[in-house]
């Protein structure tokens, strides 16, 4: 079948193991644990994380002036429980799309030609040219390794879709390989407008970045999905891995409702849900709760923009287990933006 076998096409083979089998994520306790605190008056969140042998890469929403609000990208290394490398890889500035934001990076192994030159891996990132959370549009770049340098292509691949510039636009990417050797990516991303809030993936090739191919734009689904009320939920602001030993995209999630209390636009919790592969190719199906990250999880007042531990490709490290790395903030009155820094939590698939 198409989708079966589009769906192999990942890089860790197809296994037998049923397109409807499911795991859900028993968090291991004592695996809370801090990671990254970039302290002063500095934010981190956001995270695309990557493990790639005894070094776990953390790519962030960072701001660089100490107390000014102006993102731009960070890539922190951590190795044996100790931060090792960290520094800015991505900056605004100039005057392009992107000259005022960049943020919510998406990395993921990948042939790419572009001005002559092959690169490895791609960064997805939102970027916008305002100061102001309006306009956003979803670019890459390039680099040859996971330390770059990164090389920004000049054009958003996934373009400001609305006739009002105020209107939030798209982004928050994530990715997952399809055929990393050709070029082939699925791109997720949010869109938020006059119609709503609405989550989406593309089928993308950047094999020949003269002529890119950005497939057209496919809902996915909320289905299944609630809210810390347990009502029916929006789907944004997520991040996917795939696991190919259940054929599953597993996601982690902000949910909604926010809090009645400051800071009201900050989520309390995150929600941990897969999804078969044959509905993110075909849209429709529904998602299955696996797991909440939540304040009595935790212990911390706010848990949010989260990412998954993911191999270079996308999919999990360890079939068997899931970590998720979280954003934390405090709550109440005090100044939330700069507590913002990175947590993390395992899970066993079960």
């Amino acid at each position: 079948m198409l989708v079966r076998e589009l769906t192999c096409l990942f890089v860790l083979a197809c296994s037998l193991f049923p397109a409807s089998a499911h795991a859900a994520a028993g968090w291991k306790p004592g695996s809370v644990q801090q990671v990254y605190d970039p302290k002063g008056k500095l934010y981190a969140y956001a995270p695309a994380a990557i493990e790639q042998g005894a070094t776990e890469h953390y790519w962030t929403c960072h701001n660089t002036t100490d107390g000014k609000i102006k993102d731009d990208i960070w890539h922190t290394r951590r190795s044996g429980g100790k931060i090792v490398g960290d520094r800015r890889v991505i900056a605004s500035g100039g005057t392009g799309w992107d000259k005022y934001h960049n943020c919510d990076p998406a990395v993921v192994a990948v042939t790419a030609r572009y001005q002559g030159v092959t690169y490895g891996y791609a960064m997805f990132y939102l970027g916008n040219d305002v100061n102001a959370s309006a306009h956003n549009q979803v670019g890459v770049a390039f680099a040859k390794t996971l330390d770059g340098p990164w090389v920004k292509y000049p054009k958003p691949l996934v373009g400001f879709p609305f006739d009002d510039p105020a209107a939030w636009g798209v982004g928050q990417p994530a990715v997952t390989a399809v055929n990393p050797a050709a070029g082939r990516l699925l791109l997720f991303y949010t869109a938020g407008g006059p119609g709503g809030t609405r989550a989406y993936r593309r089928d993308i090739t950047l094999a020949d970045m003269s002529a890119p191919v950005v497939g057209p734009a496919v809902e996915v689904t909320r289905a299944g999905l609630t809210g810390t009320d347990g009502k029916p939920d929006v789907l944004n602001n997520f991040d996917v891995a795939y696991d190919p030993s259940r054929d599953r995209f597993y996601a982690v999630r902000e949910q909604h409702p926010y809090p009645t209390v400051p800071p009201k636009q900050i989520g309390a919790s995150l929600q941990v849900a897969s999804i078969d592969g044959a509905s993110i190719w075909n849209g429709g199906g529904s998602w299955r709760v696996e797991g909440v990250i939540d304040p009595a999880l935790t212990g911390l007042p706010r848990n949010h923009n989260a990412g998954i531990l993911r191999t270079v490709y996308g999919t999990l490290p360890d079939t068997g287990s899931l970590t998720v790395i979280f954003t934390e903030s405090c709550a109440g009155t005090c100044a939330s933006l700069w507590s913002y820094d990175l947590w993390r939590i395992t899970g066993t698939l079960t």
